[in-house]
């Protein structure tokens, strides 16, 4: 059986590594991503729509699903970084044992390798809903981010 190019095998693992080191995030540090995240959207009030002090109540709400937003990425982004990456190793492996030409090996490594950068879409998808407002910060993370290295992730299995 043969192996996946170096490069291939170390975005993955770089890739597991950081959605290992993204579990602190989601659990102790909570509170100081939540301070963050609602300072982040203070300072970008008018991109999330709020409004003077006369509504406090809609403020908080938008306030609660621009952070609920912003943790959610991060939660996506641990779970899919390490259980993307043993895939994509596994994936390089199989294309490396099984694909005869040097060309179609080459092109699935390399979709393979962008492929697995897939889980970093999540990160941007949690920033930039708390600096561009929630509804474009989410179109902006999906169109430019999550569909091209998604695209890429599952291109090979077609």
């Amino acid at each position: 059986m043969r192996r996946p190019p170096l490069p291939l095998i170390l975005v993955a693992i770089a890739m597991l590594a950081l959605g290992v080191t993204a579990s602190p995030f989601l659990s102790g540090l909570r509170p100081a991503v939540e301070r963050y995240a609602r300072a982040r959207v203070a300072a970008n009030a008018a991109a999330h729509g709020l409004i003077g002090s006369l509504q406090t109540e809609y403020n908080e709400e938008v306030r609660d699903r621009a952070v609920f937003t912003a943790e959610a990425g991060l939660s996506f982004f641990h779970t899919h970084a390490e259980g993307l990456a043993p895939v994509v190793v596994l994936a390089g492996t199989i294309v490396a044992s099984v694909v005869p030409g040097g060309a179609a090996r080459g092109i699935l490594y390399a979709l393979l390798t962008v492929g697995a950068l897939f889980p970093l879409g999540f990160v941007v998808y949690a920033l930039a809903a708390l600096e561009t407002g929630r509804e474009a910060g989410v179109a902006l993370a999906e169109r430019y981010v999550l569909t091209p290295l998604g695209s890429a992730a599952s291109a090979y299995t077609r």
